[in-house]
This record gives structure tokens, sequence and C-alpha cells, in this order.
């Protein structure tokens, strides 16, 4: 199959089309401590996830010319265990064309879920920021063996050098009676609110501190509402396979207020560093 060029979807709906108000949104200035090269941002619209997104391309590592993006996805029912990807020469954003790769491990003809993925186009522009970084976007949804995770952990390893980042996209709890995830009780409260905070604070240290399986299998024993847990397993465990180091970025919700709100989702950012 030729490859193609991922044209924007979601401008002037997840985030502003005009430039100026974008920049508010997406500009960011590397810190000194910039040597993270594996991560975890989330993608809702950038108005809630933005700053969290931020966080983490402000510690990327300048060395980074690749990245891999592991999206669930939303649009498409995706065969489970299967990383799914497709061919594209370059990703259309908001400030200039990214160059995309393609990795033969993943499995390929799975361009119309990239297309329309909102968790892709929401990390384009952060992305663009660097102008050298080429992008290669796959997808998984659910893995039943968490032991094939591993697997394709070790094949990325052994496909990709040093200046590869590995970026998982995932929002965290989705909380309240539309997503039929009412655990604490169907009102939003600020106990609510501290309870999937605590809840997800520890799924993230779980999979930063090299317990990505045993973490995996709660949340799936939990039912829990986390919409990107297998791209996250991945990540972490071949960060546990290369000895990195990791730490929570930022954690934040979609929450305006708990009276004024029925439903709300939980984000969180992560990186892991070499050592």
């Amino acid at each position: 199959m030729e490859s193609m060029k991922r044209r924007l979807r979601f401008d002037g709906l997840w985030y502003p089309s005009d430039k100026n108000e974008l920049d508010k949104l997406v500009l960011f200035n590397p810190v000194k401590d910039n040597n993270s090269v594996y991560g975890v941002v989330p993608h809702a619209g950038l108005c809630y996830a933005g700053k969290l997104i931020k966080l983490f391309f402000s510690t990327l590592s300048p060395k980074i010319n690749k990245m891999i993006l592991l999206t669930p996805s939303h649009y498409y029912s995706l065969e489970n265990n299967i990383v799914g990807s497709g061919n594209f020469s370059s990703f259309e954003t908001s400030y200039t064309d990214i160059e995309g790769f393609t990795l033969p491990l993943f499995h390929q003809g799975y361009e119309q879920v990239t297309n329309a993925e909102h968790a892709v186009e929401m990390i384009l522009p952060y992305i663009a920021q660097r102008e050298n970084i080429k992008l290669c976007c796959a997808h998984i949804n659910r893995f039943t063996d968490v032991n094939i995770a591993t697997d394709y952990a070790k094949k990325i390893l052994s496909n990709i050098d040093d200046n590869t980042a590995i970026l998982a996209s995932s929002d965290f709890t989705h909380y309240g009676t539309n997503f039929s995830y009412t655990p604490y009780g169907n009102i939003i409260s600020d106990e609510v609110v501290n309870k999937v905070t605590t809840y997800d604070k520890d799924i993230a240290k779980g999979l930063l501190n090299g317990d990505g399986q045993s973490t995996y299998i709660k949340t799936v024993k939990d039912h829990a509402t986390i919409c990107g847990i297998a791209p996250m397993l991945i990540v972490s465990e071949m960060a546990r396979l290369k000895n990195m180091k990791g730490k929570i970025l930022g954690q934040s919700n979609s929450l305006i207020s708990p009276s004024l709100d029925k439903n709300f989702v939980s984000y969180i950012s992560m990186c892991w560093r070499e050592n």
C-alpha cells in the first residue's frame, strides 16, 4: 500500500484553529533536566490536556529524532493482542508537517484507525515544535495476555535506536454515570475525586516502578475505565527492560467543580529517563 498523509480532523473542535490561541496551549520551553525518552500523556481536548502534554515535551531529550506514539482506538474495534499501524509519509499539523516512518514489526493496514484517532492529533502540534522528529503511530486496545505486551516491548527495543522516544497516549479514570463507572458513589464530591486521584496515582506508580504486568491485571479486575492502559503497559515494560527510572510529571482532571459536574475524566503525565 502506498503511504499517505494524515490530514487534520479536529482543529477548531478539540483545540483552537486560531494560531494565537493555539500557541498559548502548545508552545513550550525545554527545562534544564530534559532527558526524558519514554512517556505517557493524556489525549483530551487541549484545554484539558495541554498543560500535561507540555510537561512531557519540555523534558524530552534533545537527542530524540524519532517517536513511536502508541494510542488506543476510540472509533474502531481492534483485535485483542494486536498492535496495528499504518503507512504514512507525513502528518499534517497546524504548524509544520511531521515526517512519518513505519516499523514492520507492527501489523500493517490500520491507516483508517490513525486517520480517525483524536489521540494522535492531540499530540501532533507538540511534536511539530521540534521539527526534526519523525513519527510512527500504532494502536492497541486490549491485551488478554500481559506476556504478549512484554514480547512487543522486546521487539520494539530490538528495532529502534537510542534516539527514538516511546510515548503512550492515555486518559486515566472516566468517572460517572455516563461512563457506567461509579464505584465510589453516583454523586461527584471532593471525597470521590480524591479517591479517583489516589487510585490513578497508584496505577501510575505501578507502571513507573516496573510492576506493569500486575498493574494491568489489577485494572482489568477492577473494571477500570483507563482507556490507554494497553499502550501504557508496553511503554512500562520497555522502561523496565532498560532499567529506566520514571516519575509522575503532573496530574489533573476535567472538573470545573464537583458541585457542577456529574462526570469527569482524570489525567496523568509521566516520563522515564535513562540513568
